[in-house]
């Protein structure tokens, strides 16, 4: 599992170093970021696997992996299914709303836990909150199957955005289309 995803990474890093065109660029970097997130949450579950944590130790061990789960949550939904559409769109590549929206209702209780997980990236896991108490609290809520289960189900979450990717990517190298610059975006930075 981490060394599919280390080869992934290491291939996605690759064509993100190589000189494109904008976008060929839009393609690389959505890939790369997912690429990113799939080796952080390998590592995550291979070394809470791996560590055999016990008691409180394990709640805290699977910190990491729901801040990652969370928090590329939260990227996939503000910037990345935007960009990804906005790719399909300008490469007249047809991808319904519906499809994405399928995705979600198939993935529903594991996004609908991710999101009841706020208060362990707030107060455990993004932050060290100086209320210990609330720290603690937010920690007795993580279980270890329930953690695996969201974390294997984003992992097919976000693979089958990858296929969504993958087609909107299809000869985008040889394409050389313009591309409009998302705000916020690498190149609309100066």
């Amino acid at each position: 599992m981490v060394l599919k995803a280390q080869t992934n990474l290491n291939e996605a890093y690759k064509h993100y170093s190589l000189p494109t065109n904008a976008l060929s660029h839009e393609f690389v970097e959505i890939k790369l970021q997912t690429c990113i997130f799939q080796y952080d949450v390998c590592v995550e579950m291979t070394t809470v696997l791996r560590n055999q944590p016990i008691g409180f130790a394990l709640s805290v061990a699977l910190k990491g992996l729901v801040l990652r789960l969370f928090e590329f949550d939260a990227r996939l939904r503000t910037t990345l299914l935007p960009r990804l559409l906005a790719l399909a769109e300008a490469r007249d590549i047809a991808v319904e709303a519906s499809a994405i929206n399928d995705l979600k209702r198939r993935w529903k209780a594991e996004l609908k836990q991710l999101k009841g997980w706020h208060p362990v990236r707030n107060h455990a896991a993004g932050h060290y909150d100086q209320d210990v108490k609330k720290q603690v609290e937010a920690l007795e809520t993580v279980r270890f199957e329930e953690v695996m289960s969201v974390a294997a189900g984003f992992l097919q979450f976000a693979q089958s955005l990858i296929v969504i990717l993958r087609d909107a990517g299809q000869g985008v190298v040889s394409d050389q289309r313009p591309f409009p610059v998302p705000e916020g975006s690498r190149e609309s930075q100066p």
